[in-house]
Parts: C-alpha cells; structure tokens; sequence
C-alpha cells in the first residue's frame, strides 16, 4: 500500500513537468562556423557526384588497360545437318572417319550427322602502333580532370556553406538591433499618445514619427522571414531537417586585410583555377584522341588461339584438337575515316576556344571581385563611422526629447537611422568576407582553413 502510494505521489510530480516541456519548441541549435562546413562537406550530394566520376575514370583507365591483356572464353555448341562439308568435317574432328567414308554415295549424300564441341578460345593484342597505349594516357587525363572538379566542387561547397552561414548570422544580429529600436520607438509614440489624452495636441510631427516606427515593424517582419528562408536553407545545405531551429554567432568586428594587387591576383587565378586545369586535361586528352582517329587505319597484329573437343554423343568419345596463329589487320578503304578525324579535330577546336573563353572570364571576374573588396573595405570605415555616429545621435537625443527640446519625430528617425546604419555596416563586413573567398576560390587555393581563418574561427 506504501509503495503503491509512493508511486501516485511521484506521477503527479513528473507527468505535469514532462507535459510542461513536450509543449515547448526544441532548444535551437548552436552551429559553429568549423561544425557547419565540416557538415556540408559530408553530406554535399554534388561532392559525392564528383567523387563518383573519379572511380569511374579509374574503372575506365583498368577497362583501356585492360585490352593488353590476352582475352579467353569459354564456349560450347550443338550442330546438327547433312550439309557434306560439315559431315565430312564433324567425322574428322570426332576421330570417327572411316574408310567407308570415301564412298561417293556418302560424300555427296551423307545421313543427318550430330556435333558437340566445347572449348576455349582466346585473342591477345600484340602491336597496334601504341593506340591502346595512348588511349589509357587519354582517359588517365581524364582521371586528373575529374580530380580537379572534385576539388572545385569541394571549394564550391565552402564557398556556399559560407554565405548561408555568414547571411544568417547577419540577420540573427540584425534582428536584435531591430526590435531593440522598434521597441523603444513604440514606447516613444507611447508617450506621446499619453501626452495627447492630457490635452496636448498631435500634429505632422507625430504622424510622420508613426510612419517611421511602422516601417521598423516592416523592417523587422522583413528580416524574421528572412531568417525562416535561411535557416531552412540552412539545414537543407548540410542534410539535416529543414526545420529544424539553429543559431549561429560570427565576429564581424575582426579586422580584415586585402593583401597582394590585382595583378598578384590575376596571376594566381591564371595559374591555379580549378576549372581551367580540369578543362585542360580534358583538352590534352582530346589531342591523344585526335592522334588516336589519325592512325586508326594502321595495321594491328592479333594471336589468336582455339583448344576444342568434339563428339557425337555427350556420353561419347570425342577428339581434342587446337589451333594457333597470327593475324594482322589493315583498314584499306574506311568510309568513315575522314569523318570521325573531322570530328576529332573540330571538338578540339571547340574545347580550346572553351579554355580561353573561360580563362578571358576568370580574368574579368578576379578583377571585378578584387575591386569590389577594395571598394567594400573603404566603405567599411565609412560604415562604421556612420554606425557611431547614430549611436551617439540616439544617446544624445534621449535627454533632449525627455525635456520637450526635441519633437517625436526626430527621436524615432535617429533609432531608424541607427537601425539603417547597422545594418549596412553588418551587410558590408559580411560582403567583404565573402568577397575574400570568392578571390581564393578563383585563385584555386580556398580550403577550410583559409575560409576559417577569414571568418576568425
């Protein structure tokens, strides 16, 4: 009876905690700049895409290879006919031919004749002008191209990890700026409605303080839906539920630094991006291929072998025979010859005029970037200048609208314009970050520890 006592006691203890806690939203989680990247990497379906073509250029690269190599089969067959040639054949390779055999009757007219054969053949490629060797250097650039995609992609990766991250750290920020200032600014028309039930008059002043006080709320129903997107975007990026609630944290007040030119610049991304190098392996690997089609016509030599046993009967008796030999073969007339170089060459033309076209757009994207930041970095000083500045406007402007020296309307607009300020200072650190990424990611040298290193991880 104790124990049966004690044990209502305690439900009625830990059943109303528990139904307390199953109504509240889950706890958001807190992503590290180094946890996130490190999970968009895991999960990227696009990397994973990339890693695939890799094993299949390896499998490629065996299966060329592979043609070196001598090839054997197994094979078996039935005949059966009274085709004389076969008859006669089938009799000899049975090791059942007899003397009566050679009489014309059975000759000319012989009696239906059954033949079982199993056996092995092979073939084995001795010399084709070292086109089967060429062929496993074509698809081994292959092999380097799609390392170096995999690479890009890889890149790719961090480079989108990082602006979600960064643009939904941005808003998380902003939003505390926002609903600090929209919630003085209602207290302020507060006031003044206050002020208006005891006898003083409302006039522009008031109204126009009202519409800037609505556009913070604007502002603020603006921002929230943003960061719903974001964190979505968030979640889809490193596979996890869409809904799932995170917060992040980000130091946009490290300092920053722009180093080399934009000619240090230009020169890193002509050497070192990604792109370029995996297309140019596969432009080298269309050359080979044009050599290939070139002396496709040359002779190729082949040994050959066959070791066969023959019966009448599977229960009988049979004879084994084999057979060896060489043989060479030379295309002398080939219809398609001069097409398929035609092809050949004007798909390496295409791919050249490819490279440089992508080289001529990494040029223009490298400088236009760089300047950018450039320009970014100035404007960073200005913004945070502009963003002290409106905080020492709202400080200032406090005590004179306490004392009637300032009207509404210049209290809220100095929270707006510090609201407007800050977010503009936010939006410029978080583009020169990204700004600084996209530079190494054209130069082909962006990597989680330098992206770390830019976001002061």
């Amino acid at each position: 009876m104790n124990l049966l006592r004690v044990f209502f006691i305690s439900m009625c203890f830990i059943l109303p905690s528990h139904l307390s806690r199953a109504g509240q939203a889950p706890l958001p989680e807190e992503v590290s700049y180094h946890q996130y990247i490190n999970q968009v990497l895991a999960y990227y379906p696009s990397l994973k895409k990339e890693h695939a073509n890799i094993e299949k250029t390896i499998a490629q690269k065996a299966l060329v290879a592979s043609s070196r190599l001598p090839h054997l089969w197994l094979s078996a067959k039935f005949d059966y006919g009274n085709d004389p040639v076969y008859v006669f054949g089938a009799l000899l390779r049975q090791n059942r031919f007899t003397s009566d055999d050679f009489a014309l009757d059975r000759l000319n007219k012989p009696s239906s004749y059954s033949d079982n054969s199993a056996g092995v053949q092979g073939q084995w490629l001795l010399f084709d002008f070292s086109q089967t060797a060429s062929r496993v250097k074509s698809v081994g650039l292959l092999d380097e191209s799609a390392r170096f995609q995999w690479e890009l992609t890889h890149m790719e990766a961090i480079l989108a990890a990082s602006e979600v991250y960064s643009r939904l750290a941005v808003t998380e920020q902003l939003l505390i700026v926002i609903r600090e200032a929209a919630r003085a600014a209602q207290e302020d028309i507060s006031v003044a409605q206050s002020l208006n039930r005891k006898g003083m008059v409302l006039g522009a002043d008031f109204y126009t303080a009202r519409i800037s006080q609505s556009q913070l709320e604007q502002l603020n129903n603006e921002i929230t839906a943003q960061k719903a997107a974001l964190s979505m975007a968030f979640n889809v990026l490193r596979g996890a539920d869409p809904s799932l609630p995170v917060e992040v944290s980000l130091d946009f007040k490290r300092p920053l630094k722009l180093q080399g030119t934009v000619e240090d610049w230009m020169a890193k991304t002509a050497g070192g991006r990604l792109d370029i190098k995996a297309l140019n392996k596969i432009l080298q690997a269309q050359g080979i291929q044009q050599k290939i089609e070139k002396k496709s016509f040359l002779p190729k030599v082949v040994a050959y072998g066959d070791a066969d046993e023959h019966t009448h009967s599977f229960a009988g008796e049979g004879r084994g025979s084999y057979m060896v030999g060489l043989k060479a073969q030379m295309d002398i007339f080939d219809p398609g010859y001069g097409p398929r170089i035609k092809m050949a060459k004007e798909e390496f033309n295409r791919l050249s005029a490819q490279v440089q076209e992508l080289k001529d757009q990494a040029a223009k994207d490298t400088a236009e970037t760089f300047y950018r930041l450039k320009a970014l970095e100035t404007n960073s000083v200005l913004a945070s200048r502009i963003y002290n500045d409106s905080r020492q406007s709202v400080r200032l402007m406090q005590p004179l609208y306490k004392e009637g020296r300032s009207g509404i309307y210049q209290m809220v607009n100095a929270r707006s314009g510090l609201v407007e300020a800050y977010q503009r200072w936010l939006t410029t650190q978080a583009a020169r970050r990204q700004s600084l990424l996209t530079l190494e990611f054209y130069a082909g040298v962006l990597n989680e520890k330098e992206a770390e290193v830019v976001y002061g991880q």
